[in-house]
């Protein structure tokens, strides 16, 4: 019998295929782990409100980390339960240093994303398109400048989001050094084409203790999957780390078991591999 009592994992290019949904498969292996007793969170970069639906709907999940884990919410009722973020006035600063270098910013505010309408006007520049573009045109808040922060001085953000292009990783770069020297921030990426900033607090790691400490859970109890360097502190928290084909060099280095790629369901099976056999 396994002896795994918590999964945590990443969506985006880990559970979630190349079209950012969950397979039939992947659902299947879900449902099964669920009705097992094993307790899953999902842990995303993404607001709650992208979160995909099935997750949401499923009542035996207790709990799903956003913001990179900088908020941690209760599924059932809906109640943010752990908040590290960041003062409006701190993220209006932080937007004045990098906006000259990268105007493509997005704050999380409550659960949504506020987002400058540069994405929109370079969103052919920034290869936004597809199901990706249907979503942030529905989901998203969209604003003219930093300035609306103004007429919200008591807001919490729970994540500064850039796009970045993964064709020019020296702009990135320069973005990361800009603002490296800003004390009382964490600064990390999903994916090649982003940077976000958070509180220094916030992060998957973190949010990973939270939820064993509920549930009395050691490391050996725990596996989580993963696929960027966003992930790593989770991985580094539970004692089955698991990065996906498709994972940086640096998180299959230090992962414990490989999985298949995102293309494949592979988080699913290794999970369905953990608990059932």
């Amino acid at each position: 019998m396994s002896s795994i009592r918590l999964i945590a994992t990443d969506l985006d290019f880990t559970l979630l295929n190349e079209h950012f949904v969950l397979t039939e498969t992947t659902k299947e292996i879900l449902s099964r782990i669920l009705d097992s007793g094993v307790e899953f969170v999902p842990c995303s970069s993404r607001p709650l409100g992208e979160i995909p639906q099935w997750l949401r709907d499923q009542k035996k999940i207790r709990w799903i980390v956003t913001a990179n884990g900088g908020l941690i919410v209760d599924n059932q009722t809906g109640e943010t339960l752990v908040s590290n973020t960041l003062p409006a006035a701190r993220a209006k600063a932080l937007l004045t240093k990098a906006e000259p270098m990268n105007p493509h910013w997005s704050c999380l505010i409550e659960g949504r994303l506020h987002s400058h309408l540069a994405i929109l006007d370079d969103r052919k520049a920034l290869k936004i398109d597809g199901s990706y573009l249907e979503n942030i045109l529905k989901n998203r808040i969209w604003e003219s400048g930093k300035d609306f922060l103004d007429a919200l001085p008591d807001a919490q953000i729970a994540k500064i989001h850039f796009i970045t292009s993964r064709d020019y990783p020296e702009k990135k770069q320069a973005l990361i050094n800009l603002l490296s020297d800003e004390e009382g921030i964490e600064l990390t990426s999903s994916h090649p084409s982003n940077l976000e900033i958070l509180h220094p607090q916030a992060n998957k790691g973190e949010a990973l203790k939270w939820v064993m400490q509920q549930l009395n859970c050691t490391p050996e109890e725990t596996a989580a999957f993963g696929d960027n360097a966003n992930d790593l502190p989770m991985l580094n928290v539970a004692g089955h780390s698991v990065a996906v084909a498709n994972a940086t060099e640096e998180v299959l280095a230090m992962a414990r078991h490989h999985a298949l790629s995102h293309k494949e369901d592979g988080a699913a099976r290794m999970m369905e591999q953990l608990v059932f056999q």
